[in-house]
């Protein structure tokens, strides 16, 4: 069990009493608490369940004692809300407790062939953040078949920590199902989620923080972060997003010849879409700077790269846009990415306070700094993870992941303000790692002119053409 030297403090600004037992938010959970408080507590929740079907002799009590040797090893998954969180709206941290022991496996016996509607009803179920933020069910069907659920809160696991999961409890499992039993080790030192924790909230780290904070959003200032594209005339947000989207999808020619120009001019695609996309969205809107927000997740160390809950922060990047050469401008942002990857451990809530854009304990939605969220999955996003290939446990035992999500509520903000955050910034999702390019724009109609982002998609896809006919 870790003990505390000192008395750990809260996030910036806030009163809260000194307590030895309790941990603030790290500077990457800040970001998503904002989300979760932006929503109420009918909406979706920031849960990503992992299933994996088992098949073949299982040793429950190996199982649970792998899972028990994963928990230990990460103190992020031993966390859980401490004190009241208060009003949906109030961002107010209230504080985390590291539990000093794992989560029990609950076992349940399938009532049905496949185990199906048990695994529906576990997913379903939420997680009370109070007791811990993830939990393990066993799911027991016909014919030797398991269905192993573990669900995740995303304070405390981001979705690229899945796989390193999946590895862990494959090795744990093995090592104990073994001649010799015994644990899986790696060999390198555990990574101390409280210690990165307790590091942030050192007066000298605060101070580097709002230093960096403040910079950044000077330069958001002047990249028009306060001044959103314009929508609607006189448009009445509702609390509930109403979001439309335009494909972004490219040809197996387009995709072929955007990779060769990125090769060629030795930059990434990932660069060279997000350049003619915000260039689209400038020309359209009239306008040569931008703020764009990315989810990075930073350079790390090698022990901090085995820490499952070691998650992305979400950055805005500013952006200039009136250079009109496409090799020049990607590469312009590829250099602003990693200027602003200095701020990678700096609190969002910090540079929105540092921005004058925030009030009092207000949430903060995540992208109400920038003008277009950009999320890609390969080439510097997120992993596109392979479902089709099993898991060896042991000897028989096979696991294979499949895909459940938990129940799709929508989302309803909690106030006014934070819907119109949301609903001013325009949403990208690509995917980089098939044969073909896809992707999609997406905006809340209620705020955004499709007509005009009809044409930003058109101004892009005239940008790729013009990009690799050159």
């Amino acid at each position: 069990m870790t003990t505390y030297s000192r008395a750990a403090t809260t996030t910036h600004g806030s009163t809260r009493t000194a307590d030895p037992g309790i941990l603030p938010a790290s500077s990457r959970q800040d970001w998503c608490w904002h989300w979760m408080r932006s929503h109420t507590g009918d909406s979706t929740p920031l849960e990503i369940p992992h299933v994996l079907v088992l098949r073949g002799p299982l040793d429950v009590g190996a199982l649970r004692d792998a899972l028990a040797e994963i928990e230990m090893r990460h103190e992020a998954l031993r966390m859980r809300l401490a004190g009241h969180a208060g009003a949906a709206a109030d961002a107010t941290w209230p504080g985390q407790r590291l539990l000093p022991a794992p989560s029990v496996l609950n076992v349940l016996s399938a009532g049905s062939e496949d185990g199906q509607p048990e695994v529906l009803h576990t997913v379903a179920h939420r997680l009370d953040l109070t007791d811990r933020m993830i939990r393990h069910t066993l799911v027991s069907a016909a014919h030797g078949e398991h269905h192993l659920v573990t669900q995740f809160h995303h304070l405390a696991v981001d979705a690229i920590s899945h796989d390193l999961f999946q590895q862990q409890l494959a090795a744990a499992y093995a090592a104990r199902i073994g001649a010799g039993g015994g644990t899986s080790a790696d060999g390198l030192a555990p990574f101390s989620y409280v210690d990165m924790i307790q590091r942030e909230q050192s007066a000298q780290v605060r101070a580097d923080h709002r230093r960096r904070a403040a910079d950044l959003a000077r330069a958001l200032q002047a990249h028009g972060a306060e001044q959103p594209l314009p929508g609607r005339g006189g448009a009445e947000m509702s609390l509930v997003s109403r979001f439309a989207g335009i494909p972004l999808t490219l040809s197996s020619a387009d995709t072929e010849n955007l990779n060769q120009w990125c090769r060629e001019q030795r930059t990434t695609p990932h660069n060279a879409l997000l350049a003619l996309l915000a260039r689209g969205v400038a020309d359209v809107y009239e306008r040569d700077r931008l703020v764009a927000s990315l989810y990075m997740h930073g350079r790390t160390t090698p022990a901090s790269r085995q820490a499952i809950g070691l998650m992305c922060n979400v950055l805005p990047v500013p952006l200039d846009l009136s250079a009109r050469c496409p090799s020049g401008l990607a590469r312009q942002v590829g250099e602003r990415i990693l200027e602003t990857w200095d701020a990678i451990d700096v609190p969002l809530s910090v540079v929105a306070d540092e921005a004058a854009v925030r009030t009092g304990s207000e949430a903060f939605y995540r992208a109400g700094l920038s003008h277009l969220e950009f999320r890609t999955i390969g080439d510097a996003g997120q992993r596109r993870r392979n479902t089709d290939a099993p898991l060896q446990l042991g000897p028989g035992l096979s696991a294979r992941y499949v895909t459940h999500e938990a129940p799709d509520r929508g989302m309803r903000f909690a106030t006014r303000r934070q819907a119109l955050q949301s609903a001013q910034s325009l949403y990208v999702t690509v995917d980089l790692a098939g044969s073909v390019i896809t992707g999609s724009l997406w905006f809340d109609e209620q705020y955004h002119d499709a007509e005009r982002l009809v044409h930003v998609v058109d101004a892009f896809h005239a940008g790729i053409r013009a990009l690799t006919a050159a």
